[in-house]
């Protein structure tokens, strides 16, 4: 098997790719659909796309662009990677995605799994879990692009997936691959088209992935991974022994905080008391022209210390309200993104070559203004987080789910270089 994965954005991407990695498979990364060839001496292909909530035209466009790439790299089964947390709207754009991967690979059934154990994301009687509690009573209720106000993975569903779905309760789950076969041969006769599966345990992601070892198609966060790389390497005859490609070195460093999920704000309340940091000020990204400039020329004064300077643009919800309030329908996360893109370029070009990034729109903005295609995967910070590297060895990169992490995070990540822990 050549595993081909397409994730809907870079800390998706990266959350994946880390997983495949730690559990034994040897994986490339690429940053969009790459425009030239590579050497691909790999178990896995993960392409990451921001396509998690963009137009749903534009979503499905970008994702058969990016299967038509791993097919013609020789990859065999496929994986729509989306966030745990199932993110997104009534319209999609998970189901139309799903729906058109289906469709081009001739396939009527595939499988729905976003569960993700180790970071407490868990499917029960078909609800998704953040921890203890519903993902409609989580922190994600209040995300600004894909507010999550339901919980039952069958109604998110609907509305953005065309068929029709069915469920594998945990009472079935927990019986093992066999079992769970039965099931599923029990839902393709009454045409079901997408499998919802309950996960609690890492367990249950091994007998998933083995009982559709022949779905040509599987979707869900990265958990799944796990079993899959397990499954993997049973096949082949050897250990889940990390592959990691490279250990990250010490260089000049940033780290840029764009991302608003409870997490994220912990990890930049903590670091602000040990290392340089600034906030990314609203009115001055709307009025002042020189603001990146300005921010740039401080990353590079502040960049002698033990941590890396942080700027951020992360707010609480009552801050998030509060600045809706003040600007109304501006443009204001756009303008953020736009200057947090010209101050990367600038400091790239002035030698800071380790970015650390919370969020995925932060993280898709800073890989496509370093115009960085391809990566190696290193080793993984906390589940879900690696650290990367551009294959040509200048860059080294951290592209982080906000939620993921723990509240250290920023820290951590910079004690690992050279291998030091």
């Amino acid at each position: 098997m050549r595993l081909g994965v397409i994730a809907d954005d870079f800390t998706g991407a990266t959350d994946i790719a880390g997983f495949l990695v730690g559990n034994g498979m040897r994986t490339i990364m690429f940053n969009g659909v790459p425009n030239q060839e590579h050497e691909l001496d790999a178990d896995a292909l993960v392409v990451s796309m921001k396509i998690r909530s963009c137009p749903v035209p534009e979503a499905v466009d970008k994702a058969l662009e990016a299967l038509e790439f791993l097919q013609a790299a020789k990859c065999d089964r496929f994986y729509f990677k989306y966030c745990s947390t199932f993110d997104s709207t009534h319209e999609g754009n998970i189901g139309p995605i799903a729906d058109a991967l289906m469709a081009r690979l001739n396939t009527s059934m595939t499988l729905i799994c976003p569960a993700l154990p180790v970071n407490g994301r868990t499917v029960y009687k078909g609800y998704l879990f953040v921890n203890d509690q519903l993902l409609s009573e989580s922190s994600m209720r209040h995300h600004p692009i894909t507010p999550m106000r339901d919980a039952k993975l069958c109604r998110l569903m609907e509305g953005q997936f065309k068929g029709s779905s069915t469920h594998i309760h945990y009472e079935d789950m927990a019986k093992g691959p066999q079992h769970i076969r039965q099931c599923i041969e029990t839902a393709r006769a009454a045409n079901a088209n997408y499998l919802i599966v309950d996960v609690l345990e890492e367990a249950q992601l091994d007998a998933i992935a083995e009982a559709t070892g022949d779905f040509p198609l599987v979707t869900g966060g990265s958990g799944l991974a796990i079993g899959m790389a397990h499954l993997h390497n049973r096949k082949l005859g050897r250990q889940d022994t990390p592959a990691a490609g490279f250990l990250p070195r010490r260089q000049p460093a940033v780290v840029i905080a764009g991302s608003c999920s409870q997490r994220t704000n912990e990890q930049v309340a903590l670091y602000r008391t040990i290392a340089p940091s600034r906030y990314i000020e609203e009115a001055q990204c709307l009025e002042n022209p020189q603001y990146a400039q300005e921010l740039a020329d401080w990353v590079l004064e502040n960049n002698n210390g033990p941590y890396a300077p942080m700027v951020y643009a992360t707010k609480t919800p009552q801050e998030l309200e509060k600045s809706k309030q003040t600007y109304g329908d501006a443009e204001v996360s756009a303008r953020i993104e736009q200057v947090i893109g010209t101050m990367t370029s600038l400091v790239a070009t002035r030698g800071i070559k380790n970015y650390l990034i919370a969020g995925g729109e932060t993280s898709g903005v800073v890989a496509t203004v370093l115009g960085l295609s391809s990566y190696l995967i290193g080793i993984q910070i906390d589940p879900g987080v690696s650290w990367i590297r551009s294959l040509d060895g200048e860059m080294q990169l951290v592209y982080k789910s906000g939620n993921f992490g723990t509240i250290d995070f920023f820290k951590k990540a910079q004690e690992l270089y050279d291998g030091q822990s």
